[in-house]
């Protein structure tokens, strides 16, 4: 049996509410308490696979995690290609799984928004100096301002929710984009270290020629340290190279989150030639701007900022208040009735808070009309970095190549007539190697820009090097969301 002070708070609670309305009270509130880790998950997973056509799991325990994990292991099996590369990435990555985490962080946040504060219980006593009846003082009281306050600090959280869901999105596709160009990367410097090993070869055989030509007394000291230097040479740049392969090995094993046996993947060690068919540009800016993420994620901060500017107007005057009940005995005597407690605005009447809010807002329409501008002006830019690699790699395909090529046959035929010696022919061929390597640079270029194409129409702004940059605005905590 509660005591009386309690019974007299609910009775008197219901005789200023109708039943009704309680239980609505507590279903709205039971409803929004409910907390959900994957929530927005789903429409991450569907984004990504619609602007990239690569699936994207969440490990959390279940039975799809073993799958996942042997899914994995058979793509690794065969040759990697770089599309599988970036699919085994976003199925492996731990650092990517950490990303997920954040879509759970602004569920909690909008839960949190929806939740009333808990009643909050006073009590006191008192014992007379000089001996007497005990006094005891006791109260219940409740932010009820936080019935009309909810629906407010919810439409923030659940604005901040939408915007978490476009970040995480940008994070996947960014990531993806990375993956991308380092696989990229390391294809050029295993074929870099091909050609650089053509060369070493060839140069070594030269220096075999000039030492028995030495030997015979047909070349001078000065000629044979010369060819000894460009051997010597040439054996550094090798070992730079292959240190160059290795580093890029690991780098490409970090970010598909293999180790172990799991990083003894084979690929292809020839970057692809460009396509025969160039790609069409017309319209690009309109369909950078019309798929941006980014774009999205900022105006969705419009839709957050132009929130918290209610928020922070409807409790500007008075932020919170408390309504309750209390209980006082004296005398064997219990005394009941309510109690209210509120701030009165004299000094702070919320004026720095509605200005800030105000300001926010300012800046970010700011920054959302300075993204547009910046969209279309990597465009532009992204179109001539693909434009110039393309002509420059078909102009070494068609051009300086099959030129080194005949270079190297006429050469040989000079030299079968004896018209030439064995050095004009090993450096014609050295050459060649050369205008290859060129070929190799002039290709990653045409690669990585590509890959900042594709990266923009899937919505994200690429950086200026080929490697997707972190976008990612930190979250922020629930005092911020209530506009303290």
């Amino acid at each position: 049996m509660p005591s009386q002070p309690l019974w007299y708070l609910v009775r008197s609670i219901f005789l200023e509410y109708r039943a009704e309305h309680l239980c609505a009270l507590l279903m709205l509130v039971i409803g929004c308490a409910t907390f959900d880790q994957r929530a927005g998950f789903s429409d991450v997973s569907t984004t990504v696979e619609a602007r990239s056509g690569k699936r994207v799991v969440w490990h959390l325990g279940t039975e799809l995690d073993a799958q996942v994990a042997e899914e994995v292991h058979a793509l690794l099996a065969d040759t990697l290609s770089a599309d599988e590369a970036v699919q085994v990435a976003l199925l492996n990555n731990r650092e990517l799984q950490a990303v997920y985490a954040e879509l759970g962080v602004a569920q909690a946040d909008l839960v949190q928004a929806g939740l009333l504060s808990n009643p909050v219980f006073d009590g006191a006593a008192f014992f007379p100096v000089a001996g007497g009846p005990v006094k005891l003082d006791l109260s219940v009281a409740v932010s009820f301002l936080d019935i009309f306050y909810i629906p407010l600090r919810s439409r923030v959280a659940a604005a901040r929710f939408e915007n978490a869901k476009l970040q995480v999105t940008g994070a996947v596709l960014d990531f993806a984009a990375t993956v991308r160009a380092a696989f990229y990367r390391h294809q050029a410097n295993e074929q870099r270290l091909e050609l650089l090993q053509t060369v070493g070869h060839a140069l070594a055989a030269s220096f075999d020629v000039t030492e028995r030509l030495h030997e015979a007394g047909n070349i001078t000291d000065l000629d044979l340290a010369r060819e000894r230097a460009q051997v010597e040479e040439a054996k550094v740049q090798l070992r730079a190279a292959e240190v160059t392969v290795r580093e890029s090995q690991a780098q490409l094993n970090t970010v598909m989150g293999l180790w172990g046996e799991e990083t003894a993947w084979q690929i292809d060690r020839r970057l692809p030639d460009i396509p025969e068919e160039r790609l069409p540009f017309e319209g690009l800016e309109r369909q950078a701007l019309r798929q941006s993420l980014d774009l999205a994620s900022a105006r969705q901060r419009l839709v957050v900022e132009g929130e918290q500017v209610g928020v922070t107007r409807a409790t500007m005057l008075i932020p919170e208040s408390s309504l309750g009940a209390g209980a006082e005995r004296e005398e064997g005597e219990w005394k009941v009735g309510p109690t209210i407690e509120f701030p009165i605005p004299l000094f702070n009447q919320g004026q720095g808070r509605l200005g800030r809010a105000v300001a926010e807002l300012r800046r970010a329409q700011q920054e959302y009309y300075a993204l547009g501008v910046r969209i279309r002006s990597t465009a532009r830019l992204v179109q001539e970095r693909l434009r110039g690699a393309e002509d420059r790699a078909r102009y070494y395909r068609d051009i300086l190549l099959p030129l080194r090529e005949r270079i190297v046959h006429e050469t040989q035929l000079h030299y079968n007539a004896m018209q030439l010696g064995v050095f004009e022919l090993l450096r014609a061929r050295e050459q060649q190697i050369q205008a290859a390597v060129a070929y190799v640079d002039t290709l990653l270029d045409y690669w990585l820009a590509r890959t900042d194409l594709e990266q923009l129409l899937s919505g994200r702004l690429p950086s200026l090097d080929g490697v997707a940059t972190d976008r990612r605005a930190p979250a922020r905590t629930m005092g911020e969301n209530a506009g303290h």
